[in-house]
């Protein structure tokens, strides 16, 4: 037992430094990317190389999240391929332990970075995200990004019909506020009531429309409600953070988040295909890290004579393979070809099911 927890620290103390190696090249990469097109609006605007420098970190959680799966490749294929290089594979085995005894570290270590970039991609870069887009903003226009939203539209359905519509020029989430608001109710498809008021405010866990009035309508005519000096309540579902979620793009939610906003607009009636998409990718890719780490040890142990620069180069391969079939599969899923959940995960099963078999084989 002893000798086991020896083995699996030697294995993942050879295993970290080519992996955080990994994350800093790759991440690099693209961080070096957009820090030069960043520096290049910041001249044109006049601002400080330092905000460039600034925004180009705040775009780092975002990458983070397509390089961990990258340097778990990479950092398993270079440790191990060193291990087998050198013999310590047949070592180890000599003491007792197969295949897929000597490789639990590996795939330990696969699983704990695939929750690690479940948690950079649902908490950390969605907050980096909103962050960078108001500071770039700032930089570009010299005032801070409005937070006021404009021309907003809330629908609610009921068995496939319109029961409410509300639309409000504007929407301050700040003081959970819409203004210039239009409230409209339907009985089986037909007008029922039609209000027009200045505000509409939230207090006491409900939505109450301020100054207006309200025209009921039917078949053989029309009544008008003023309620100037009065507040009247309005039935609808919707609550502050809801509307807040609507608004947000997907790259600026977790994924709980866009989870609710993809339930949120089918009950509007909205098509959230590519939503769908989206909201399967934040799951699939950080959990291309485990897969990764499968196929690096499964690899890296089939051809022991394979040194650090076929190791370097393979892992490159693979990524470039994997990313061509994420956005093949993105492509028809949004197409309509494939299910949004199979467009998302396509390549994950492509690479598992090959990293399971190369595994299997070495292994017996």
């Amino acid at each position: 037992m002893i000798l086991c927890s020896i083995i699996d620290r030697y294995i993942i103390s050879e295993l970290i430094f080519p992996f955080i190696f990994g994350v800093l090249a790759f991440a690099g990469i693209f961080v070096a990317a957009d820090l030069v097109y960043l520096a290049r609006v910041a001249v044109s605007v006049g601002a400080s190389f330092f905000t460039a420098l600034d925004l180009a970190m705040m775009k780092f959680p975002q990458i983070l999240v397509y390089a961990l799966p990258m340097a778990t490749l990479m950092g398993v294929l270079l440790a191990l391929g060193k291990l087998s290089q050198n013999s310590e594979f047949i070592a180890i085995q000599a003491c007792g332990q197969g295949f897929w005894r000597t490789i639990r570290p590996v795939i330990v270590f696969g699983l704990c970075i695939t929750l690690f970039g479940l948690f950079v991609n649902d908490v950390m870069a969605p907050a980096a995200i909103i962050r960078y887009e108001m500071l770039f903003n700032q930089m570009v226009r010299q005032k801070p990004l409005p937070k006021i939203k404009h021309n907003v539209l809330l629908e609610d359905y009921e068995a496939g019909k319109l029961k409410t519509l509300i639309y409000a020029s504007e929407f301050d989430p700040d003081t959970n506020t819409f203004s210039n608001v239009s409230y409209f109710t339907f009985i089986e498809g037909k007008p029922e009531s039609t209000t027009q008021a200045n505000k509409m405010i939230w207090s006491d866990e409900a939505w109450y429309l301020e100054e207006g009035k309200t025209t009921f309508h039917n078949d053989v005519s029309s009544t008008e409600m003023t309620f100037q000096k009065s507040i009247q309540p309005v039935a609808i579902k919707y609550q502050p953070q809801d509307v807040k979620v609507i608004q947000k793009s997907p790259n600026q939610m977790g994924i709980r988040e866009l989870k609710r906003k993809i339930n949120l607009l089918q009950q509007q009636g909205e098509k959230v295909k590519k939503l769908l998409i989206e909201y399967h990718q934040k799951i699939s890719v950080p959990f291309a890290s485990l897969i990764f780490a499968l196929l690096g040890a499964a690899l890296a142990v089939s051809s022991p004579r394979g040194g650090s620069a076929r190791g370097f180069g393979l892992s490159i391969a693979i990524v470039f393979i994997y990313y061509l079939l994420l956005t093949l599969s993105s492509v028809l899923g949004e197409g309509g070809h494939l299910p949004p959940c199979l467009a998302a995960w396509t390549q994950n099963i492509i690479i598992g099911f090959w990293s399971l078999f190369l595994a299997i084989k070495r292994g017996r």
